[in-house]
């Protein structure tokens, strides 16, 4: 069984990128769910990350 403490610090970059992308990606997710623009939020998610994650959760949905 492999340690994940032992990852190569030259990945880690790669990783953060990717749990930011995965997270903007569900705020995305969110917000279409809620009603708003899916090309509007992939982009604000890919840019904002966790941010874009806890703006998604707090906005109302439309009417």
């Amino acid at each position: 069984m492999s340690n994940l403490g032992n990852i190569d610090s030259s990945l880690t970059p790669y990783l953060l990128l990717g749990f930011h992308c995965i997270i903007g990606g569900i705020a995305a997710k969110i917000a279409v769910k809620k009603g708003y623009n899916g090309n509007r939020w992939v982009i604000l998610g890919l840019i904002g990350g966790t941010a874009s994650l806890v703006s998604a959760i707090w906005i109302k949905p439309k009417n």
